[in-house]
């Protein structure tokens, strides 16, 4: 490995962090990690962080934790291009552990590290399952992601496209809140978790009631379901102000991501949420690789 190989995740309390950390910890080497965190969830994330940074110390890896408001998206966008750039800027390979770090911050990040010209890879750990009740709930407002936010022409109309996962009340509240001449929604192929199949049939109800289009992604798919994200958009992405937003599987951020760097125009959005379940996750699964 490269010396001076820099791995960046995002705390929480979910199992998956402290477990996925001390796999990236063997399959890398790594010799910096830079830890992101939201302060409301300071106390949640506490102990492992505490973990996290003790296995650093055993390690000879570099720790540095830095505290992000979720309220203050403008302050957050400074903070982790100061901080990854800094960071960044010795290394010759990054590693970006996306399993636990909320879409907004794996943009941010993205943006940045393409413009430092790094050998990038990131990774996902799937859970070994999800919780049986709600995971989050009490969406918030969407927001355009700084940089990403695309081009919007007055004289075309808006469609929207959403990778859709658990999370249906955030779905709608797109929905509503753009209330999109044309809607897509990209659900979740496959079996990978005992509720997938329940879940999706839920968009059956927007599909009627917002006249969207449903379409299947694998994102656990070798191209992480982009080939099928770019089919939906290739017919309309000269006439229409594309607006997308990833809520199914954390790996279509990175699709999206990659699709918004091939076609400008197209805008990202963040559709943060008040609350997420203490209990959201459970144990670890299986890891994905990828290059950025």
């Amino acid at each position: 490995m490269q010396k001076n190989d820099l791995l960046i995740v995002f705390a929480s309390w979910e199992d998956r962090f402290q477990l996925g950390f001390d796999r990236d910890l063997s399959m890398d080497g790594i010799q910096r990690a830079l830890v992101f965190y939201y302060g409301s969830y300071g106390v949640r994330t506490q102990v492992s962080r505490r973990k996290v940074r003790e296995q650093c110390v055993k390690n000879g890896v570099e720790y540095l934790q830095v505290k992000l408001d979720i309220e203050k998206p403008a302050d957050n966008w400074r903070t982790v291009i100061e901080s990854v750039e800094e960071k960044a800027t010795p290394c010759q390979s990054i590693l970006i552990d996306i399993s636990t770090m909320p879409r907004e911050i794996i943009w941010y990040i993205l943006w940045i590290v393409e413009k430092l010209s790094k050998s990038v890879r990131f990774v996902y750990h799937s859970p070994e399952e999800y919780g049986k009740e709600w995971l989050s709930r009490d969406p918030r407002a969407p927001r355009s992601v700084f940089k990403l936010s695309g081009i919007s022409f007055p004289s075309s109309q808006t469609v929207l496209l959403v990778t859709a996962g658990y999370d249906y009340q955030r779905v709608r509240r797109l929905l509503t809140w753009y209330e999109p001449h044309k809607s897509m929604i990209g659900i979740q192929s496959g079996t990978q978790f005992e509720r997938n199949s329940e879940t999706m049939a839920e968009y059956e109800i927007l599909k009627k009631e917002y006249n969207c289009v449903v379409f299947e992604i694998d994102a656990f798919a070798n191209d992480f379901g982009i080939s099928a994200i770019r089919e939906m958009t290739e017919s309309i992405e000269t006439s229409s102000n594309i607006v997308m937003s990833s809520l199914g599987p954390k790996l279509s951020a990175i699709s999206l991501y990659k699709l918004q760097r091939e076609k400008k125009n197209i805008g990202l959005v963040y559709a943060p949420s008040n609350q997420f379940n203490k209990n959201y996750s459970r144990g670890i699964g299986r890891s994905y690789e990828g290059i950025i």
